[in-house]
């Protein structure tokens, strides 16, 4: 197990791909913190974990919230004694036509998506700084590389969190840290159905039709799963990544190449 004994914080580990990921660093021998908004589903994750043998703990965390994220990586610490490995997952995501975004939906996608970024990195940072050890994993998307004409605002934050990946991991790279991003393309979970729901009501389409023509757009020719996202999380988030840092990955069926 390649992170035996190591502890991870997963941040929207609640649902989707944040589930994926706590589950897969516990299955690499990984303690985790399951932080989410829903503490609820926080709690199931951390359940299921404890099940397979190693510690976890649930937090509701809001991301947006500085002090939130500090009690968040202390309480890891108190309870679990360090902390190796951050994975800033926590993303919301609206469809609105370009001239229709609003101020409001633009401040609240910047400020979960990019803004909780930075609380994250900041607080885990100053303490693996202090270790001079530790692996920060965020999540971008491919969207953050091609744009979207319905997704401007979740485009554009996405990309901020790539600028942020790299400015981070100049940063602390001299403490033996690395910051990496991983960029999923669309993934088979309740927030995209949601998603080919408000595209196919904005293009005059059923929702099904448009989960077809994404499907059809990929070339390994299937769907993304939580699993294929948390799989490359876990190799950036162990030692046999020690000498990539900066890099934003593609893990999207081959939708984007480069």
């Amino acid at each position: 197990m390649r992170l035996a004994d190591k502890v991870g914080i997963v941040t929207g580990g609640g649902r989707g791909i944040g589930r994926g990921i706590a589950l897969e660093l516990a299955q690499q021998g990984a303690h985790v913190v399951v932080a989410d908004l829903d503490f609820k589903a926080a709690g199931e994750v951390a359940a299921e974990i404890a099940a397979s043998g190693r510690q976890s703990l649930a937090l509701a965390v809001d991301v947006t919230v500085r002090s939130a994220v500090d009690a968040m990586v202390d309480s890891a610490i108190r309870r679990l004694g360090r902390l190796d490995i951050l994975v800033n997952n926590a993303g919301v995501v609206s469809l609105r036509p370009l001239l229709e975004v609003t101020e409001e939906e633009w401040d609240q996608l910047f400020a979960v998506n990019l803004k909780g970024v930075l609380f994250g990195i900041q607080a885990a940072g100053r303490v693996m700084v202090q270790q001079r050890s530790g692996r920060i994993v965020n999540l971008s998307s491919i969207g953050a590389k091609r744009g979207s004409g319905l997704m401007a605002a979740y485009c554009a934050s996405k990309a901020g969190v790539i600028s942020l990946t790299r400015s981070a991991a100049l940063a602390l790279a001299s403490y033996s840290i690395t910051v990496n991003a991983v960029c999923p393309g669309v993934v088979e979970t309740p927030m995209w159905e949601r998603v080919s729901t408000a595209q196919g009501h904005y293009e005059g389409r059923p929702a099904e039709e448009v989960r077809r023509r994404r499907q059809a757009e990929i070339p390994l020719g299937r769907g993304e799963t939580p699993e294929d996202v948390a799989r490359v999380v876990a190799f950036l988030a162990s030692d046999d990544a020690a000498y990539m840092t900066g890099q934003a990955l593609n893990v999207c069926g081959g939708v984007v190449m480069h």
